[in-house]
This record gives structure tokens, sequence and C-alpha cells, in this order.
């Protein structure tokens, strides 16, 4: 079971973590995690960036044969364990298994220790263990030239990427990049979802470690040739190719080269992209030829400001139509935020809509009167990269609206009233990019992060709890979500937990339901869980689990319980002088009422592929939800409070069935008698 837990953990961490990290979390000295290491196949231990790292590896593979007689091979759609199979939507649906449990699969995944992985945890193990990625491309990493000695050029099958790169640090002119042109359409050809390129440098890195050291190594007769010879094309191909190569068209450059801007980039002028000082360029198309727009800062500035259409001066752009009078105008930029969260400079979208008087309001804030929205601008930015036609729900105040990205548009979707958004960036000065070019940076990675986290106090590994001033939004918006039904005690404070771990397997999760929900939002709700003090470290540092905690009551399933109301989980909150209640952000998504046999939620059509994703007490006016997997809660914030000197206990439980472990990690069972009355709702739903 220990090697279980190892290898989930270390597939939840993207095929690799660092010794000292795991055996941190598992608790055991160098010797007995060593041991431990040694007695599996299923883990290697290398040297990566100058630190020991464990990397998971798996000797199991998919089997390609069309028509296989039997092997011992898994049979499983590749497809389907990519994340989204195309054929199982389709009339005849997909003749691939999509059962991880099926009477072919079970026996192979148990015989090589794999039978406790969850098929995104087996996907990240297979991906890098089995030949499921293109190949590196050692003609590429070999010789000069934009394509190196490769004489396919940008129609090879391989991967255009630095092997340098991939082992640690290098500043050589080859790509550095998977969102480049070449491995971004070379991944997308094999399959590779957007969703998993964010992870692609560690994958691919751990199958530079997993490989056998020799291989790392040139021959000593022949440098030149590079490691993995029997993959390389005949030598005499490469000779005098290059030269006879047809000359190659000039590429229109349509983005901004962050290298550049960064500093340097070794590329010069044969980069693809455009090389600028600053992260945006305003072009004018005269002819067939784009030229530079003088004052490229003051139309910039005047773009950023969601109000403005026209552009300021004499020969005005027209932002909406993107024309100076009868020519084509465009903007060039960086790369957005959110797909490249570890480079400077990239642009920052906002979101903003338009209320009724004209003012423009951000998403997420409070501006001029209006509910706080719960969709960022950075979570909308997110959906948008994802699928620029797509239509996002969210909820202010008591309302819910729909944004479709192609028409612009918000709609509140009980009253049908309609309002213009806009997507502008946030303006960077000339002063600004110097600023932030000579300023170091504390972090190196922090992508997915929250914006309203403190980046500077959220470490590596672990979390940290960062208390809330009593006037911060936060702080105001979840005091008013527990006094809904909490009147008559005090909030003595709010602490937001920061845990970068727990929150990015969460996101994984989140867009891992999505794409079983053929790319429907998931339903994600803001809920209380009341525990005893002493299980609030644990939760905050590795998330809730019953089985640990314990069950003592298991009314709807044998899972994590969480209360829309309060006043619920307030019963299982252990007073000790201050009572501690998380609120959690839970992925909810399809659920169906529980059962207190439900080990997980059941089955949608009676088979085993297709799972509800949790459970309620009832379906039509939920307040009790159960959870199962534990990556769908994220343990938000922290609350501690006590009784007010003036107020009553508050006596309202949940039914008979439930006991203390549903809403907390306690012991004792609590009963009544009698079905509490039901109470005001909060709003809750995050979208």
């Amino acid at each position: 079971m220990a090697e279980a837990a190892i290898i989930t953990m270390i597939c939840a961490h993207n095929g690799s973590m660092k010794f000292d990290d795991l055996r941190s979390i598992f608790g055991l000295n160098d010797e007995d995690m060593d041991s431990v290491l040694s007695r599996s196949a299923c883990f290697a231990v290398a040297v990566m960036n100058g630190q020991k790292t464990v990397i998971a590896r798996t000797e199991a593979r998919l089997c390609r044969a069309q028509n296989c007689p039997g092997c011992p091979n898994l049979h499983l759609c590749k497809w389907h364990l990519l994340g989204s199979c195309r054929f199982a939507k389709g009339r005849r649906g997909c003749r691939f298994s999509h059962d991880l449990l099926s009477d072919q699969n079970e026996p192979v995944l148990t015989a090589h220790g794999l039978n406790t992985l969850d098929i995104k945890h087996l996907c990240i193990l297979l991906l890098q263990s089995d030949s499921l990625l293109p190949a590196v491309c050692y003609s590429y990493n070999n010789g000069a030239g934009q394509y190196g000695r490769c004489p396919d050029a940008e129609n090879c099958k391989r991967l255009h990427i630095c092997e340098k790169y991939l082992r640690g640090s290098c500043d050589c002119t080859r790509a550095h990049d998977f969102y480049e042109p070449h491995p971004l359409q070379t991944l997308q050809d094999r399959g590779v979802p957007s969703e998993l390129m964010p992870i692609m440098k560690d994958l691919y890195s751990n199958i530079e470690a997993l490989k056998p050291r020799f291989r790392n190594k040139p021959s000593a007769q022949n440098p030149r040739r590079g490691p993995d010879a029997q993959n390389r094309r005949p030598s005499s191909g490469f000779r005098g190719q290059e030269a006879q190569r047809p000359p190659q068209s000039p590429i229109e450059k349509t983005e901004i080269c962050m290298y550049f801007i960064k500093g340097s980039c070794k590329h010069g002028d044969s980069c693809y992209k455009e090389h600028s000082s600053a992260p945006y360029k305003w072009q004018v198309k005269e002819g067939s030829e784009w030229k530079a727009l003088p004052d490229n800062e003051v139309i910039e500035k005047d773009y950023c400001d969601p109000k403005r259409i026209y552009s300021t001066g004499i020969s005005q752009i027209h932002f909406d139509t993107m024309t100076q009078g009868p020519h084509s105008v465009r903007r060039l930029s960086t790369v957005s935020s959110v797909v490249q969260p570890a480079f400077i400079l990239t642009t920052e979208w906002l979101w903003y809509w338009e209320d009724e008087n004209g003012i423009w309001i951000p998403y997420a804030t409070a501006e001029a009167g209006h509910s706080l929205s719960s969709i960022s601008s950075a979570e909308l930015e997110q959906k948008y990269q994802a699928d620029s036609s797509a239509v996002v729900e969210f909820t202010a105040g008591s309302q819910t609206y729909s944004l479709s990205f192609q028409d612009m548009i918000q709609e509140n979707k009980r009253y049908s009233t309609k309002k213009v958004v806009r997507r502008r960036p946030k303006f960077v000065s000339a002063a600004d990019v110097r600023t932030i070019k000579t300023t170091k940076r504390t972090f190196n990675s922090l992508k997915a992060l929250p914006d309203h986290w403190d980046k500077a106090l959220t470490p590596e590994t672990g979390y940290k709890r960062v208390s809330l001033p009593s006037t911060a939004r936060e702080y105001i918006r979840i005091s008013e979500l527990f006094n809904l039904t909490m009147r008559g005690f005090s909030v003595l404070k709010i602490d937001r937990i920061q845990n970068r771990a727990l929150w990015e397997v969460f996101q994984w999760q989140k867009d891992c339901m999505k794409k079983s929900s053929r790319g429907r939002d998931v339903s994600e709700k803001q809920l209380f869980h009341g525990t005893d003090r002493k299980h609030v470290d644990a939760i905050s540092r590795n998330n809730f689990d019953w089985r640990i905690c314990g069950t003592h009551g298991t009314a709807y399933g044998k899972g994590s319980y969480f209360a829309r109301d309060a006043k619920y989980s307030h019963s299982y909150a252990q007073d000790c002088g201050a009572r501690s209640m998380f609120v959690c952000r839970v992925l909810v998504g399809d659920y169906t009422t529980g059962h207190s046999d439900y080990l997980r939620p059941p089955s949608k059509d009676g088979g085993d592929t297709v799972f509800y994703d949790s459970c309620v007490n009832d379906l039509h006016d939920p307040s009790i939800f159960v959870v199962f997997e534990k990556h769908q809660i994220y343990p938000e914030y922290l609350i501690e409070y006590r009784d007010s000197s003036v107020c009553e206990p508050v006596t309202t439980r949940p039914a008979a069935t439930v006991s203390s472990s549903s809403f907390s990690s306690t012991s004792h069972v609590q009963t009544s008698a009698s079905t509490p009355p039901k109470s005001a709702k909060s709003e809750c739903i995050i979208c």
C-alpha cells in the first residue's frame, strides 16, 4: 500500500518529485524511503537539476493491435486515456475499451501494482513510460540552422525541442518552448490536449532522465552523430540537403517574442515572432505590408480603457472594427499571462461589463454598488483561451448569468437582460517595462495560482495561512456568507489557506471533470465544514480524508460531508474557547441522492464507466453534499469564531442519521429526533 500511495502522489506531481519532499510527506527517513523505492520497479531515482528526484515508471503498455487475440497489455482507448474520445460521442461508439476495470485491464493493472490509480494518474505514468508522445528529433538537435540537420524541416513528425533544455538550463538557439509552432503542432497531431500542454516540459524531462545513461553521452568515435543513432536517417541523406532545400516563404509575425523582450533572442532576424521593446505593437496595413504606427504607447493606453471605442489623435483607430479609415489595423502582443504565467511581460487581459449607467465594471469586483461576481478576469481568460466560442455561466448575488465569448454579451438567465462585455489588456507603460525587466522575481513557477493570493507567502510545499484584514473584500464576503445562518456569533479571524499542491490538483480535477462532461462547466460551490481544531493542520496540509479522520455516521455514503449553511456545520465545530470552520471550494458536479451503502457515487446509466460526481441529502433542495474524491475539494478559508455573550446556543442539527464526522473530523455521534426547520439559503454557487 505504501508503494501505491507513493506512485499516486508522484503522478499527482506530474510524474516526478524531489526525494526530500516525498520523504517528508510520508514521514520516512532516508533509509526507509530508499528501501521502499528499491523494492519496486515503479520508481527510478535520478539527479535532476542537481537534486535527487524520484520518477514514476511502469512496464505496462497499451496494446497497439487492432484485432488482438489476447496479450498481457492494457486494452484501453488512447484518446480516452488522454481525456476525450471523439468516437465515444458517435452513433457507433468507440470500438476500444474505456473501462479501466474490465476483465482484461484489471489483472494487468494489478500485476503492475497500478490498480489504485485513477485514469488521470495512469495517463501521466503511461505518457512518460510508453511511447505515446512523439520522440525528440535528434537530427534537429545537431547542426546549425532553424531545423538543425533534420531533412524533414517543418514536416518532421518528431519533436523539435532542445534536448539540453529538457535536462536542465540552456541558452542555445533551439526551441525551449512547447508552445512554439512546430512542437505545439506535433503534439496536437498526436492527440495531446491543451490541458496537458503545461506539463509537457515535466514529462519530457522525466523521459530524458529515465533513459539509460549511455544514451546521454555521445559516441567517442563519432561525437557528431549524437545519442540514439539508430533512430537517425542514413548520414548520406544529410549531405547537401540543406543547400537543396527550397527557400522558405516569409512567415507573417503575429506575436511578440517573449525572449527578445526579456533580454535577447538568439534567433535574431530569423525568429518567427516579432521583436519589440514593448509587449504590444500597433500596426497599420498599407498595401500588402504591415507598418508600425506612431504613438504606440498612446494608442495602447487608449485601448486599455474599456469605455473607449476610438483612439485619440487626428487619425483615429476604431477599436471595435480595428480600422483606421480605409486601412486595417492590428495589435501584436505577447502571449496571454494565463498561458505562460512563468514569463515576464506577458499580456494580462481584463474583463469588463457595462452597467445601466455606462460604467464598465471589472469582473469579481463590487464597484458602483453591484454584487461581486463569482468569476474573475483571470478565470474568464483561462476559459477563453481554452475555447473562444464557449458560453460561461457564473453568479453575482442571487442572480445567474451566461457570458457568450462569441457575442461578448452577458445575459441574466432569470430576467433575460443583456449587457455588453469587453476584453482589454492591462496597461503597461515603457517605464513599467523597464522596471519589470530589472526587478528580480521571487518565484519562477506561479502558474495557476489565484490572483488574490499573496504569491510571496506561498510556499513550494506545504501551506501558509494568511490572515485577512477585516476590511478586505474577501473577509467581508466570507463573513457575510457565514452570518447568513449564524446570527449571534462573533468572527474572530478569517485565514486564507494557500497550498500550491492542493490548488493545482483541484484545478486539474476540475479540468478532468469538465472534459468528462463534454466541455460543460463543472458545478462548484462554497460549502462549510466544522471541525475540531486538532485537525486544522492536517486538512490544510493534505486535504480532507474521511478514511483517516474516521466516520461515525454515513447517512448518504462514506465520504467527506459539507453543508450549504454554516449553522449545520456549527454543530460539529468543537468548542475550545474558539471554534473552527472551513469554507471550501467543492466540485459537486452532477449529483444524486446518497445512500449509506455508497463507497462512491452511483452509476448514471447502470454501467461501470459513467458515475455521478457527488451525493446529496435532497435532490431538489440539497443542503448536505458528500464527496468521495478529495481532489474535488480545496480548503479555501478557515473561520475562527465564538459564541457571543448575548446569544443563545444554536441547536439546529442535521437529521438523526448524520453524525459529527459528516461535517467534521470529530468522533462523537450526535442525533436529533426531529428534522430541523429549513434555513435561509446561502448564495454559495461559484460557477
